[in-house]
């Protein structure tokens, strides 16, 4: 950083400035005569100066002059942080020029310790894998909801996984996304009861996993933008069928694959413990 010395025309105004100020000021006749000839003083001084300006100032009134100025001004003093040459500043890079984007939010297990239900768990996704529909009724609470619209019953849960096959992948999936864990009830994916405020939950996705690219195009072969790692990301557009999705994921707006994306608000289930006994008491979408 280059520190340059006081402007010395400043100073002759901050001098003139103090002569004024006390020329006005009413102290007794002592000391206001000491005033005015401290105040001719310094005037002879800055006529001095005023030579000097117009180039026909000596050695003499050079010296006064700076003698007035450090009587007057005191010396300015700079952070040492703003002391640094210019030439010695780190250059910037393209990491630290990069934009920031929305947190990862990777799985977290909160349920593993929570007596009775890891057993519970290996139930239900052995049941899941063998895609066994009246063991995953038998799991079921006699109540447990399946939407927003009266569904509900472990009878119409059974039927609805034997009509719809896709709910067995919802179900799958399940498995990887982690557990939370809030008062006993327990609810999976983990994201959903742990999603951030700000976000609004029905343009919010997670990308479901680390280094999946985010693509300046729709295309396999586009440029990458950047690689996402369980991150937190905005649909700009509503669903559309394709192999891609344009998101903003903080700063940055590009394309992901609409395979490693999943709503914040898709099926989840909930489940916790009566008479010792762990239940389904849902397996909803939306909100």
């Amino acid at each position: 950083m280059v520190l340059r010395r006081p402007d010395t025309r400043l100073a002759g105004l901050s001098v003139i400035l103090i002569v004024a100020l006390t020329a006005c000021g009413s102290d007794p006749p002592a000391e206001r005569q000491s005033a005015e000839s401290q105040s001719a003083e310094r005037q002879s001084a800055e006529r001095q100066y005023d030579g000097r300006l117009t180039g026909g100032a000596t050695a003499s009134t050079a010296s006064a002059r700076a003698a007035v100025a450090r009587e007057l001004v005191p010396p300015a003093e700079l952070p040492l942080a703003l002391a640094v040459p210019l030439d010695n500043l780190p250059p910037v890079t393209a990491a630290s020029a990069s934009p920031a984007l929305i947190a990862s939010y990777p799985p977290s297990d909160e349920c593993a310790k929570i007596p009775g239900f890891a057993a519970f768990r290996v139930t239900l996704f052995a049941a899941v894998a063998k895609r066994d529909a009246a063991a995953l009724a038998a799991l079921a609470d006699p109540a447990v909801n399946l939407d927003f619209g009266g569904g509900s019953g472990p009878d119409e849960l059974r039927k609805r996984l034997e009509s719809t096959p896709a709910l067995w992948g919802e179900l799958a999936a399940l498995e990887g996304l982690g557990c939370a864990e809030d008062g006993g009830v327990v609810t999976l994916p983990w994201i959903f009861s742990r999603m951030p405020d700000p976000l609004d939950p029905y343009t919010a996705l997670l990308v479901t996993g680390k280094g999946v690219p985010l693509r300046a195009k729709p295309a396999t072969d586009a440029k990458e933008l950047a690689k996402l790692d369980w991150t937190l990301v905005e649909a700009t557009k509503t669903p559309e069928a394709g192999a891609f999705r344009e998101v903003n994921s903080g700063k940055l707006r590009g394309y992901v694959e609409t395979a490693r994306l999943r709503s914040v608000i898709g099926y989840r289930l909930i489940a916790d413990r009566q008479n010792d006994e762990w239940k389904v008491t849902a397996f909803v979408a939306g909100d």
